[in-house]
């Protein structure tokens, strides 16, 4: 459904913007030890963390809103 990507789209943006990227780690290119090189330990924590509370925000919003519609205290489009 439009609203499953709409959201996924919301939760990776607001994730990857949130993680922070620590000082040890060099600019260009960006390398911060292992395990993968580009992310560390501390930035694979903050990407799982934000993401499962982008995700539960972002989740629970779509829920309230679908719920709004069924009971057809809101409508998507002018009647």
């Amino acid at each position: 459904s439009i609203f499953f990507i709409c959201r996924g789209a919301f939760v990776v943006v607001r994730t990857l913007s949130r993680i922070r990227v620590p000082s040890y780690c060099t600019a260009v290119p960006l390398d911060c030890g292992a395990p993968l090189g580009y992310f560390d330990y501390n930035m694979l924590q903050q990407l799982a963390l934000n993401g499962l509370e982008s995700a539960a925000l972002f989740g629970g919003a779509a829920a309230a809103m679908e719920y709004a519609y069924s009971k057809k205290w809101i409508s998507k489009f002018p009647n």
